[in-house]
C-alpha cells in the first residue's frame, strides 16, 4: 500500500535522468528490456487512487459522525430546519391554490396553462434542471475556500426519560392510526371493486367509464391541461361555493361505503403454544 515508484528510489538515491531542466515525462523514463523503470505501473496507480478514495470515505463519514444529534425532540428540530424551504413553498403553492392573492394566481394560472397547450413542459423541466445546475456551478465557484455555511437549529428544551418515552408512545400511536387509515381506505376500494354497496359502485364505475372516453379521444395535452385547471380553480371566488358543495357531497358519499369483512386466523404454531 505505501510503496514509491522506481523513479522515486532513484531520485532520492540523488541519480538525475535526462538532459531537461523540466524533467519532462518521457526524460525521466529508463527502457531495460520490455520494463519501463520510472513509470508508475497500474497496480501503483490503483493502489493510489484506492488511498484517496478511502481518504475521501473516512472524511464523509467524519462529517456523518458530527452531525448526528441524540433525542427525538433535537433530531425533529434539525429535520425541521432542513425541510423549512420545501414548507415554505408548499405555503406558497396553497396560497395560488387557494386564491388568497387573485393577481398572482390568476398570473400563474395562465402562464402555466399556456405552457401546457403549447406542449412545454418538459422543456419547462429541463429549463428548471438547467437552471439548477447552473445555480450549483456557481456556488462552488464563488464559495470556494470559503468556510461551509452551518445551519443554525434552536434546539428544544431538553426531554426527560419519561417524556421521551411519552414522545415515542405518541408517535406509535399516530404511526397506527395513519395506518389503520390507510386499511379502511383499500377495504373500501375492495368493496367498490367487488361491489358490496352495488349503488356506489355503479357511480365509481360510471367515473372510471367517463374518464377512460376523455383519454381515448382527447390528446394528452389536452387533458393535463384540463386537470391543471380544474383542479387550479377549484377555489377560485366563482367556483368556491360549487367546490364546497362537491366536496360535502363526496365525503358523504364516502363515509357511505362499506368496507370488506377481515377475518383474523391464528397460526397453527400459536395455537399450540397456548
Amino acid at each position: 500500500m505505501y510503496s514509491v515508484s522506481v523513479l522515486d528510489m532513484v531520485s532520492n538515491l540523488g541519480f538525475v535522468f535526462g538532459t531537461s531542466s523540466n524533467n519532462s515525462k518521457e526524460s525521466r523514463r529508463i527502457a531495460v528490456g520490455e520494463i519501463t523503470v520510472g513509470e508508475m505501473t497500474s497496480l501503483e496507480r490503483v493502489v493510489k487512487e484506492s488511498k484517496n478514495n478511502y481518504k475521501k470515505v473516512v472524511s464523509a463519514q467524519a462529517t456523518v459522525d458530527g452531525v448526528k444529534v441524540d433525542g427525538i425532540d433535537t433530531n425533529l428540530a434539525v429535520m425541521k430546519e432542513l425541510l423549512y424551504p420545501l414548507d415554505e413553498l408548499r405555503k406558497s403553492l396553497q396560497s395560488l391554490a387557494y386564491w388568497d392573492d387573485p393577481l398572482k394566481s390568476s398570473g400563474f394560472c395562465l402562464f402555466f396553462g399556456y405552457i401546457i397547450w403549447r406542449g412545454w413542459l418538459g422543456y419547462a423541466a429541463a429549463l428548471f434542471l438547467v437552471f439548477l445546475s447552473i445555480f450549483m456551478i456557481l456556488t462552488r465557484c464563488f464559495n470556494q475556500g470559503r468556510p461551509v455555511t452551518e445551519i443554525k437549529v434552536v434546539a428544544p428544551p431538553p426531554m426527560n426519560t419519561m417524556e421521551q418515552l411519552l414522545a415515542v408512545q405518541n408517535a406509535i400511536s399516530q404511526a397506527e392510526q395513519l395506518i389503520q387509515d390507510g386499511n379502511i381506505f383499500l377495504l373500501k376500494i375492495r368493496g367498490l371493486v367487488f361491489s358490496i354497496f352495488p349503488q356506489a359502485t355503479e357511480r365509481m364505475a360510471f367515473g372510471l367509464l367517463t374518464a377512460a372516453l376523455v383519454l381515448a379521444f382527447l390528446p394528452c395535452k389536452y387533458v393535463v391541461l384540463l386537470l391543471f385547471l380544474g383542479i387550479f380553480t377549484m377555489y377560485s371566488p366563482p367556483r368556491k361555493a360549487s367546490t364546497e358543495k362537491w366536496e360535502r357531497r363526496l365525503k358523504e358519499w364516502w363515509f357511505s361505503i362499506p368496507a370488506a369483512p377481515v377475518k383474523l386466523e391464528r397460526d397453527k404454531e400459536d395455537k399450540k403454544r397456548k
